[in-house]
């Protein structure tokens, strides 16, 4: 009888040991699946929503709320330098002339900035006036900083801070109609945004994007290290895909042009997938839901877990 008993009390004591074991391998594939599914969020332009475009103050108030990745786009100027601005002229929208007069719709494009120097761009404020669309954004006087000025900024108040590193999605504004005209040519535009990437060492930390594919190729050509990240705004991504040579490690689409079979099938081809702007708190929900790896947002902090 004795036997029986010990017998029936080794049973139960391998059976819970097994229940324990299978507990904390279920434990360890939970704390697996939510440390690889983050989904990255990217500050787009900064944070939009809240603070004025593409400026430093921006950028640090992103990176405060907790970023992973600075979004920003850079253009060049007259004598060659390369600018942190979405537009290659002064937007009617947010743009206050040096004098502080509001630009005509209808005239903004006469300030090409491709055909300004520098030291005349920086006159301009891009802070004081607001932007309609986001009628919370923050009013202070700022203005349009160098890439190489944004960049210092950025890695200083990073480790003032002792915050993670941050990243860089550095998109190239191109536009083949626009060639010569608010801007230079590929090979010229990629090497003079590169020069100033690798002299302050953070290659490693950065991807360039765009919806030209004559930057992609290029950068895929000249740069073959540097992640990049293939911009489109309509179409599928099959049709997409027949028009640039390689594959991007990045497709980064607008969030409405995907779902969950669509970003499935496209991170099973081996890449990415980052849509782009995604503000509305249903929406981000709703793209989160579709297992992206990340976001650009105007608003980081609706998207940031």
């Amino acid at each position: 009888m004795k036997l029986v008993k010990i017998s029936l009390l080794f049973v139960a004591l391998v059976s819970f040991s097994c229940k324990e074991n299978r507990k904390e391998e279920n434990t360890s594939e939970e704390k697996i699946t939510a440390e690889t599914s983050k989904i990255e969020v990217q500050g787009h332009r900064g944070e939009r929503g809240h603070s004025p475009e593409n400026s430093i103050p921006g950028f640090l108030a992103a990176i405060d709320k907790g970023i992973d990745v600075v979004e920003m786009d850079v253009v060049m100027s007259k004598d060659r330098k390369i600018v942190v601005s979405h537009e290659a002229f002064m937007s009617s929208a947010y743009v206050l002339s040096p004098t502080g007069d509001t630009i005509p719709k209808q005239e903004e494009k006469n300030y090409n900035l491709f055909t300004m120097t520098y030291d005349s761009i920086k006159k301009f404020d891009i802070g004081s006036k607001g932007n309609a669309s986001f009628p919370e954004q923050r009013k202070f006087k700022t203005y349009k900083p160098l890439l190489a000025e944004t960049i210092d900024s950025i890695e200083n108040y990073v480790k003032s801070k002792n915050i993670d590193p941050i990243r860089y999605n550095i998109e190239i504004k191109s536009d083949v109609a626009e060639y010569e005209k608010s801007q230079p040519k590929p090979a010229e535009f990629v090497k003079a945004v590169m020069r100033i990437l690798e002299e302050k060492q953070i290659v490693s930390k950065i991807n360039i994007q765009s919806f030209d594919v004559n930057i992609l190729e290029e950068m895929h050509r000249s740069y073959p290290e540097v992640t990049l990240a293939y911009l489109v705004g309509h179409g599928e991504f099959d049709e997409n895909m027949e028009k640039i040579s390689f594959k991007p490690a990045i497709y980064s689409p607008h969030y409405k042009l995907l779902n969950s079979m669509k970003v499935a099938k496209i991170q099973q081809s081996g890449m990415k997938v980052i849509p782009w702007t995604v503000n509305e708190q249903a929406d981000i929900d709703k793209v989160k839901k579709m297992n992206v790896d990340g976001i650009i947002t105007d608003y980081p902090e609706r998207a940031i877990e």
